[in-house]
């Protein structure tokens, strides 16, 4: 069975992709930053996540792989982490 993270975000203004980093390195294991083997930048720009959505936004999703897990941003902030299949 998979096991999956789901990071809310912390408050308004918070940066996505810090979200993101900080689900993906609960549910590898990591302990610092530096144990990612895929910069995020690889693989999406973080600024333009950061700017995807807001509080206007209704509705959508954004799925990537990032270190051998998907990874799905929800326009609400939910951000969910699976392995990769």
């Amino acid at each position: 069975m998979e096991t999956e993270v789901k990071r809310q975000p912390q408050r308004d203004g918070d940066r996505l992709s810090l979200d993101v980093l900080s689900a993906v390195m609960e549910k590898a294991g990591y302990d610092d930053a530096t144990e990612f083997t895929t910069c995020l930048y690889d693989v999406i720009d973080p600024d333009a996540l950061d700017s995807l959505f807001h509080r206007q936004t209704k509705g959508g999703r954004v799925e990537f792989v990032l270190d051998g897990y998907e990874v799905r941003v929800h326009s609400n902030g939910l951000v969910e982490v699976t392995e990769e299949n």
